[in-house]
């Protein structure tokens, strides 16, 4: 009987082995892979692009500085939480090319004044129509936010809240960053992210930006000055120079929306609209020093900056490691 038996159990374990390669694992709740794919991905994200750039100040006079430029962007992302689903960000965002000025240009000319030394008063003359090509502009943003993650069956919501800051750096002939603005502002945002398709993932974002403080500079020391010959109304003087002029800002806002279609598990591409919206300032004063006949007077001018605009359309491929 023992060969029997031996036949009987070998049998059995033949039967199980069997049944065991037959078997495979059971998939993944089809719920956990969605939740895989549309989660915030942590890592490093570089992009570069092109952009559409218009700073404009609207009025009876409206100037506008435009061009197309260079830009680039990183985003680092971590887990601050995986059981709760908290996410930081660092990002940084930078564009660089010349841009073109059109708008008005308006002269320095003299007027009679019995309290000033020399008798007269610095004054401007009637604006006209002027351009300028191939002034340096560029600006440089950095931002810190943190998130958190909501994902479904279809979708995921990741809301955001931080803090960023935004430096602009404008030039003209003769003088690279005559003017500049830093903005201190706080984002909020939400980025929805959807499957596509087995493999790509659809991104949008909105965004909004409240300004928080705006610090603007502008050097009209570096201006420098000069002789200006007689006309019928006036004598000739010279123009020593000014002082610099510093503008409060602090009103202001942005709106960001961005949509990045996945290419496949690193590349990305996708267009980024981007709107700021900063009110004049409050009048400040500097100082202009000029020479009639010989005797120099010094002079406080007042000046503001004028509600402004910026309007930025970006296209930028996007490498995620």
């Amino acid at each position: 009987m023992l060969p029997m038996k031996i036949f009987v159990v070998t049998g059995v374990i033949m039967l199980m082995t069997s049944v065991a390669f037959a078997q495979t694992p059971d998939p993944l709740p089809p719920s956990d892979h969605v939740e895989t794919n549309l989660a915030t991905p942590t890592g490093h994200d570089v992009s570069a692009g092109l952009a559409s750039y218009t700073y404009s100040e609207p009025g009876a006079h409206d100037i506008s500085i435009h061009a197309a430029r260079f830009v680039w962007d990183y985003t680092g992302t971590l887990s601050v939480s995986t059981q709760r689903r908290w996410f930081a960000q660092a990002q940084a965002q930078g564009t660089l090319g010349n841009v073109t000025y059109d708008g008005w240009c308006s002269p320095f000319v003299f007027v009679p004044e019995s309290t000033s030394p020399n008798g007269y008063a610095l004054d401007v003359g009637d604006p006209s129509p002027c351009s300028e090509s191939g002034d340096k502009d560029w600006y440089l943003e950095g931002r810190a936010v943190v998130g958190k993650e909501v994902v479904g069956q279809a979708w995921a919501w990741s809301p955001r809240i931080g803090l960023g800051i935004r430096h602009l750096s404008n030039g003209i002939t003769g003088v690279a960053g005559y003017r500049t603005d830093d903005y201190l502002y706080l984002p909020i945002g939400i980025t929805a992210r959807t499957m596509v398709s087995p493999q790509h993932v659809m991104s949008l974002s909105l965004e909004y930006d409240r300004l928080l403080h705006g610090w603007q500079k502008t050097r009209d020391s570096q201006l420098g000055g000069g002789d200006i010959p007689a006309t019928p109304t006036a004598p000739a003087f010279t123009l020593v120079g000014f002082s610099d002029i510093s503008f409060a800002q602090q009103s202001g806002w942005a709106l960001r929306a961005r949509a990045m279609f996945q290419l496949n598990r690193r590349w990305s591409v996708g267009p980024e609209y981007v709107h700021w919206n900063v009110s004049s300032s409050p009048v400040n004063y500097e100082t202009a020093t000029f020479v009639v006949h010989n005797i120099t007077a010094v002079q406080q001018v007042g000046a503001y900056e004028p509600l402004n605009r910026t309007n930025e359309l970006v296209v930028t491929l996007g490498l995620g490691f």
